[in-house]
């Protein structure tokens, strides 16, 4: 049966105080018909995502509006737009499993915007989720574009997303409709928790060829 928004909200809050990447001291949560929105302040990046993540996972959610903002403890010494633009190009220069081609990188008061070329899709995801691990970042704009080292035709990456759905067992395949256009996946239909919406999200993000992945699953809300 579905969960009632007080329930839902219950388990949020709990979630983000039990987290401890997380400080829910200045969060509030509010929940209309299993969409949560986020107030407040978190004290670092990290603490934004985690909180957004945990969110998710919560059993009758159907969307989260992550409205918090990031507000850096007075006692900490935060790195200048110099010194973060440099770690964070020494970050991702080093990383092996990304070549940035004609990397950009700028930064205004703590917001990182990433411009450049990478080969796949997920390396544009890896490439911020290395950025969020710097101290001093408050927000990320990725404007990484992929560019796929070989052509692969559309229908192939359907297929080998359809595989990879029906190797997973937090989702069933049949649940998820899988549409690719130059390397542009849409995924739609009705999964029944989010953990399958991220394991169908994650067969995309995955396969080679793809450029984009536009999730559109639906998440039913209902207990497993």
């Amino acid at each position: 049966m579905a969960r009632t928004d007080e329930q839902i909200k219950k388990d949020v809050v709990d979630e983000l105080y039990w987290d401890d990447r997380v400080d829910a001291s200045k969060v509030t949560v509010e929940v209309s018909n299993g969409t949560v929105t986020l107030h407040g302040e978190v004290p670092t990046y990290l603490s934004h995502t985690a909180a957004y993540n945990d969110t998710l996972g919560i059993v009758g959610v159907v969307s989260v509006r992550n409205q918090l903002s990031v507000r850096y403890p007075s006692g900490i010494s935060v790195p200048t737009d110099e010194q973060m633009e440099a770690e964070i190009r020494r970050r991702l220069d080093w990383n092996p499993d990304i070549n940035v081609l004609d990397l950009e990188i700028e930064v205004d008061a703590g917001e990182v915007t990433l411009r450049g070329t990478v080969d796949a899709y997920w390396k544009k995801i890896h490439a911020e989720d290395l950025v969020a691990l710097e101290p001093g970042v408050v927000f990320i704009n990725n404007h990484l574009a992929i560019v796929p080292s070989r052509d692969i035709i559309d229908q192939d990456i359907a297929n080998d997303i359809v595989r990879s759905l029906e190797a997973r067992s937090a989702v069933f395949a049949e649940d998820v409709n899988v549409r690719v256009r130059d390397g542009h996946v849409v995924l739609t239909g009705t999964v029944p928790s989010w953990t399958a919406r991220w394991a169908a999200y994650d067969a995309a993000k995955y396969t080679a060829g793809v450029v984009d992945v536009d999730n559109r699953l639906l998440v039913s809300g209902l207990t497993a």
